[in-house]
């Protein structure tokens, strides 16, 4: 009986084990967990070489995937096996990143997503430096929406440190850069591992003592739309807000959202969550302005190869009623370095 009973001990000791593991480990990620305030002004670096802002402008937005999803690339949480690329295929994105920002200057402002600071997935590399250094006499800042200190999965080879957000680069300069946050990717425990997503404005003082509020945003991938729908919420009050001001408001990002009036065949569930932006949205009379010549991003089940590989287009610029879109163009680059594509726009503020 007595040799029963320290059996059952040891037994429930090393039951307990693990459970005190898992505890200690999530009571340690949510006292390091980041929280942001709901508005935060950020630091302007850099010192653009315009001033006053023209009536017509060129914008770009490109989620760059930070550098890590390049054609070779597929990736565990869409569907495939890859946690991050071979340390030579991140630097030959890194490069071919690089060298497109370099190409975009000429540009009056250029909205970039998934920008690393400290992550393992593009092996602890400073992104932002590095960009900005593409672009001299161009002011910039950055926003953080990504800070966890490990993510656990998958467990064989766990996508560890990530630090990283959204950056905005401006050849006029701004005023003031602000970040504002969006709803969470998901409720704890899980949302201790996922993204803390915000959207960031430059404000612009213009000639007729109004401002051009510039939006950069990237919002939630894979969740069932609720959590999109409540981001898409806070960003309606914000813009209906600016725009009754009498301000001129440009949107741009990663939508993860389809455009309206556009519904591409894909084979089930996936970031986008089939879902499409309301076409009145914030409300009516603004525009939304999208390319769809060429996708502007594909699915990370498989490495890219195209006519197979499943493509969509979810990043593209909305702009209120006093603004006209003139023109707007996917840049092509075949998924090389990243699994989007860069979008240019110009448009014209309305006197």
């Amino acid at each position: 009986m007595l040799l029963m009973k320290k059996i059952i001990k040891w037994l429930l000791i090393i039951l307990c084990i693990p459970v005190l593991v898992l505890a200690g480990f999530l009571g340690y990620m949510s006292l390091t967990d980041y929280r942001p305030a709901s508005i935060e002004p950020l630091n302007i670096e850099g010192s653009a070489s315009g001033t006053l802002i023209p009536d017509t402008i060129q914008l770009i937005t490109w989620n760059i995937g930070y550098c890590g999803l390049g054609k070779e690339q597929d990736f565990f949480f869409d569907g495939g096996k890859g946690v991050r690329p071979k340390k030579e295929d991140y630097q030959r994105y890194v490069n071919g990143v690089m060298e497109a920002i370099h190409g975009f200057a000429g540009s009056d402002v250029i909205l970039l997503q998934e920008v690393d600071r400290d992550s393992k997935r593009s092996y602890f590399q400073d992104q932002v430096p590095m960009i900005a250094a593409q672009l001299p006499g161009y002011a910039y800042a950055f926003a953080l929406n990504y800070k966890t200190k490990f993510i656990p999965q998958p467990l064989t080879e766990p996508y560890g440190k990530a630090v990283a957000g959204i950056m905005t680069l401006s050849a006029y300069q701004p005023v003031s850069a602000t970040r504002y946050a969006l709803a969470d990717d998901a409720a704890w425990p899980t949302g201790l591992f996922m993204l803390k997503r915000c959207f960031m404005a430059f404000r612009y003082p213009l000639a007729n003592n109004k401002e051009l509020v510039v939006v950069n945003q990237h919002l939630s991938a894979y969740d069932d739309g609720t959590v999109k729908q409540q981001q898409m919420d806070t960003l309606r009050k914000f813009l209906v807000n600016e725009y009754a001001l009498g301000n001129y408001v440009i949107v741009g990002g990663d939508w993860n959202q389809f455009p309206p009036d556009y519904h591409p065949v894909v084979s089930g569930a996936d970031g986008v969550a089939g879902m499409n932006v309301e076409k009145d949205f914030p409300e009516a009379g603004w525009s939304w302005v999208y390319d769809l010549t060429y996708p502007t991003n594909r699915k990370l089940n498989i490495p890219y190869e195209a006519g197979k590989t499943e493509t969509v287009v979810i990043d593209y610029f909305l702009v209120s009623p006093n603004i006209t879109p003139l023109n707007v163009e996917v840049i092509d680059l075949g998924f090389a370095n990243s699994d989007h594509q860069p979008v240019r726009v110009k448009v014209s503020l309305k006197k």
